[in-house]
């Protein structure tokens, strides 16, 4: 889990998006929090102390932020990979109403099982193919007397590749 988490390549599932979500919010609060302190709490009542509390406070909020903001975008374009859809579709979520829509959606909908465009899926699972099943068909021909029995291999969804099969008995 977290692999590469800066990183705009790859696709991860929706607990890490979910988690990843709220571990940059915890960050961020408590960067808030320590921002607001060093501009609250100086160290002595000066001028000095005050302008260099909020420069360290609003430097440590700003750099906090960016690499929050960076963080998120790619968590979101990784989900979206998950989902088979491109990167840019992470614009919506700046669309006010449209956005807390499909950031619901980015959390909740199922990804692409097995790998797509974007790679392989990380929950490893594999589509699921039915390949249809020969089945041997045995038929006793009774004729004149003699008993012959002949065995095909048929596919359900093919014809027998010689002769025709009867289904109507007579008897007399």
């Amino acid at each position: 889990m977290f692999k590469a988490p800066f990183s705009l390549n790859g696709r991860i599932r929706r607990i890490e998006y979910f988690l990843s979500g709220l571990i940059a919010a915890l960050i961020l609060w408590a960067a808030i929090l320590l921002a607001a302190l060093l501009w609250i709490i100086p160290a002595s009542d000066s001028n000095l102390s005050l302008g260099i509390g909020a420069t360290l406070g609003s430097l440590l909020a700003c750099s906090v932020w960016g690499a929050i903001i960076w963080f998120s975008l790619a968590q979101g374009v990784k989900r979206l990979h998950d989902l088979d859809k491109s990167g840019w579709f992470i614009l919506l979520c700046f669309i006010p109403v449209v956005g807390w829509i499909f950031a619901l959606y980015m959390l909740f909908a199922d990804g692409t099982v097995g790998p797509n465009r974007y790679g392989d899926d990380p929950k490893n699972r594999m589509p699921y193919h039915v390949q249809p099943a020969p089945v041997n068909v045995t038929v006793n021909i009774a004729k004149d007397g003699t008993v012959r029995t002949e065995t095909q291999s048929v596919t359900p969804d093919a014809t027998p590749s010689s002769g025709e099969i009867h289904t109507d008995v007579s008897r007399e």
